[in-house]
């Protein structure tokens, strides 16, 4: 039986996605690129949330694409990609993409 991906040791195949509205960042997240949906061609958790973005602001609005292949890491060390990625974003332009506010910890320095 295979280890499940959420756990942090699990090893896999990631990838950090960037989702844009508008022209403007949207979200930043990490996707299993061992699950790809086959309509899309995407990984299945972008695919997912670009259904539903579509379904709100129109599919020639938004944008999804992987910005970052991580191969065979742990689930722990794609999730400190994934922060790494969006705290580089915020220290950048000083904003929270709005996909990311419910989730992030903004970490105190």
């Amino acid at each position: 039986m295979s280890e499940h991906k959420n756990k942090n040791e699990a090893k896999g195949n990631f990838g950090i996605y960037q989702i844009t509205i508008f022209g403007r960042i949207f979200k930043f997240g990490k996707a299993d690129l061992d699950r790809v949906t086959q309509t899309s061609g995407f990984p299945t958790r972008l695919h997912q949330q670009l259904r539903k973005l579509f379904a709100v602001f129109g599919e020639k609005n938004v944008d999804g694409s992987i910005i970052l292949r991580l191969l065979g890491i742990t689930t722990k060390q794609a999730k400190k990609m994934e922060s790494d990625i969006l705290d580089g974003h915020i220290e950048q332009t000083g904003e929270i993409p709005e996909g990311n506010k419910k989730s992030h910890k903004n970490k105190k320095k």
